[in-house]
Formats: structure tokens, C-alpha cells, sequence
């Protein structure tokens, strides 16, 4: 089919190629490697330097993104946890990551094809190991009982929550790709799939992130560029009224009969609310959440900290790390990146609703699930966005 070399040669395509198959390969192991995949598919597949200094001067969200990298970094002066390393590492992520779904924006012709191909199947692969666990349970039964099979089935919600997350652009692609009702049927598939798995593994925010995500991919095919200021929006609220909303709204739960998870949830975000009271302005500095572990309460005959490594909401971690100003930074920035996404030219329908949908799909996991600096969640967003890259219209001249 490929006979002839693409016009921009075989290196970059296959590359990029690779690199989709084995962050999808890295998904199926439990996401927690999605970071060193994204990072290898970037280096093998960067666009030649005079394509990258095109970059140059850096769009403003993204400066003022990393104004944000830099005030996270400047609180580790303050911070209990004594350490700069996750400063680090968020800074090297910052530069890297985006040039995945950059390199993949470059492709055209028949490189862009066989990286959407690539993207499509091993995208579609990623929930059978999962279904396989789920129906038989034989996988984890090669992991010793006790710590060593729980870390494994927590890893691998981890991996069902990026399988959610790059459903919309998934689903999209399959629509995009192949016409008629055999398009539509393979996305439906993926998406039973999804739910499936989340079901059969007990992933509450799974399942919520689905339902998010559905409601507005079908808002977002309709007004794919008022979808996208909804999701600004929303990301907004999220994360700058979080103390305020956030310890009431869950204050009248307290001592009603809740999920274990869910129970300690309810004692951990007032407890974080409190603690953002005492240092509103600056926070307690980078990855302070981690040393919160001299307070304790009582939950179905545990004792367990009020928070546990982080607060499993975005907003609260940020404010009560980085404060005021590191969330009105951070609030700028989402803010000027949904205009620049919402106002891009030659933004399709099918396009919009897959980058609104997966932005909600992000959002509930952010606000109820996991920590606002993992490295695999960052990386996981530049794959995305690559995805949704594929599923927009093919660029015009990229050399």
C-alpha cells in the first residue's frame, strides 16, 4: 500500500508510529509508564531544528504556563518536603511533552496516515487486557495476595482512567476513518468496552468521566467552539473556587455511610481547606501535602491521615501548595489556552467534540482522583492531544 516513500520520509511517520504503539503498550501496563513512552516518541520523532524554531516566540498561554512551572518551583524554598525533585520534573515535562502532539501536527500525506492508522489500532487494543482481567481474573493471580495484587489492580485503574481519557479522540478517529455505520459501530464498541472495564473494576470516576465526557462530546458536535469555553470555564471553577466549595459541599457527608474512599474524601477536603486557610497567599510550597501525616482521625477501624500524599482534587492541591498566586497563575493560563484552542482556524465539529470531551474526562479525574502533578497525567494530555491532532484536518504545507 506504502510502497513509495512519503514526502517527508520514512523516519518521522514510523516514528511517531512506534511511539503510539508503545505509549498504548505502556497504557496496558497500568499508565504509570505513559511518561517515559511519550518522552521516547519524542525524541525519535522530532521535526528537523528549523521546524522546531518556528516555535519561537513562545505562545503566551505557554509562558505563562511555565511563570506558573516557576512559582511551583520558587515554593520549594518553603516547603516541609525538602526536596525540588517533582519541580524538576514538571519542568522537563513542560518542554517535552507538547512536542509530541506538535511533531504529529507537522505530518501530512501518507506520513500522517500511517501515524493515524498506528494511533486507531493501538488505541482500540488497549482495553483487552483489562476485559481479559476483568471476566476471568487469571492475571492477578501471577502477583503475590496482599500489597503486591493491590498495587497491580490499582495500577491498572490508573490504565482504564488514560483509556478514558483518549476514548473521545479514539471514537472520533474511527468515525473519521472508516464511513458508515462500521465507523459508528467500532466507536460504540470502544465505548462499551470502557464501561465495561470500569464496572468490572470498581472505578466510580470512570464511570462518571464516561457520562461527563459523553454529554459533551454531543454538545461539542454541535458547538464545538462554545464546548471548548464551556471546558475553560469549568476548569476555571475547578480550580480557583475549590476551597470554598469544595469543604461544604461535602461537610454534610460526614458520618453517613459512604464508601470507603469516598468516606475518607469527605474528612480529607474540609482538613485541606483548613490547612489553605492558614497560608492562603503563597501555600505551603511544592509537594507539602505529603507531609501533612501528624494529624489522624478513625475511618472503619483504620487510622489514617487526613491527607494521603496529595488531596485528590487539582484545585485544592494547587492552592494549598502553590496559593493564590500560583492558581491565578495556572488560571491565566488554562484560561488564554481554551481562547487560543476555541478561536483555531479550521477547527471541525468532529474535532472540537473530541477535545471538549476529553477535557472533561480529564477534569473528573482531576477533581476527584488523582494528584495534580503526576508525571503520567501531564504526559497522558500531550498523547491525548496528539489524538485530537489526528482527528482534525490535514495541515496544509509542513515541511
Amino acid at each position: 500500500m506504502w510502497s513509495n516513500a512519503p514526502e517527508q520520509g520514512w523516519r518521522r511517520p514510523l516514528a511517531a508510529a512506534f511511539g503510539f504503539a508503545l505509549i498504548a503498550f505502556f497504557v496496558m501496563a497500568g499508565a504509570q509508564g505513559v511518561a517515559l513512552g511519550v518522552a521516547i516518541a519524542v525524541l525519535v520523532s522530532l521535526p528537523p531544528w528549523r521546524r522546531l524554531q518556528r516555535l519561537f516566540p513562545l505562545d503566551l498561554s505557554f509562558s505563562v504556563f511555565l511563570m506558573f512551572i516557576a512559582w511551583a518551583w520558587l515554593s520549594t524554598l518553603w516547603s516541609p518536603y525538602g526536596s525540588a525533585r517533582q519541580a524538576v520534573v514538571m519542568a522537563a515535562g513542560a518542554f517535552v511533552y507538547p512536542l509530541f502532539p506538535y511533531a504529529v501536527w507537522t505530518l501530512r500525506g501518507k506520513a500522517r496516515r500511517i501515524v493515524m492508522l498506528s494511533a486507531l489500532v493501538s488505541g482500540s487494543l488497549m482495553a483487552l487486557p483489562y476485559l481479559f482481567e476483568g471476566f476471568t481474573g487469571v492475571i492477578s493471580h501471577f502477583f503475590p495476595a496482599g500489597e503486591p495484587r493491590a498495587d497491580y489492580l490499582r495500577d491498572s485503574t490508573r490504565g482504564i482512567s488514560a483509556i478514558i481519557m483518549a476514548l473521545p479522540p479514539l471514537a472520533a478517529l474511527w468515525v473519521k476513518l472508516v464511513p458508515g455505520w462500521r465507523g459508528y459501530g467500532a466507536a460504540g464498541l470502544l465505548v462499551a468496552a470502557a464501561a465495561i472495564i470500569s464496572w468490572q473494576f470498581h472505578l466510580v470516576a470512570g464511570l462518571i468521566a464516561l457520562c461527563a465526557a459523553g454529554l459533551v462530546f454531543a454538545i461539542g458536535y454541535r458547538w464545538p467552539r462554545t464546548a471548548i469555553l464551556l471546558m475553560t470555564l469549568a476548569y476555571l471553577v475547578m480550580l480557583l473556587l475549590a476551597p470554598l466549595l469544595l469543604p461544604h459541599l461535602v461537610a454534610p457527608l460526614d458520618g453517613k455511610a459512604l464508601p470507603f474512599s469516598w468516606a475518607w474524601r469527605v474528612k480529607m477536603w474540609p482538613y485541606a481547606g483548613e490547612q489553605i486557610g492558614l497560608r492562603p497567599l503563597i501555600g505551603w510550597g511544592l509537594d507539602a501535602s505529603r507531609t501533612f501525616t501528624h494529624d489522624v482521625f478513625q475511618l472503619h477501624g483504620y487510622k489514617l491521615n487526613y491527607i494521603a500524599i496529595h488531596p485528590h482534587d487539582f484545585g485544592l492541591q494547587v492552592w494549598l501548595e502553590t496559593g493564590l498566586i500560583g492558581a491565578l497563575i495556572l488560571a491565566a493560563a488554562i484560561l488564554l489556552f481554551g481562547l487560543r484552542l476555541a478561536g483555531m482556524r479550521g477547527l471541525t465539529r468532529l474535532q472540537g467534540a473530541a477535545m471538549a470531551s476529553s477535557a472533561a474526562a480529564f477534569l473528573v479525574f482531576f477533581s476527584i482522583t488523582y494528584g495534580a502533578w503526576q508525571e503520567w497525567l501531564w504526559a497522558s494530555a500531550a498523547w491525548v492531544a496528539a489524538l485530537c491532532v489526528l482527528v482534525g484536518r490535514k495541515p496544509g504545507n509542513s515541511p
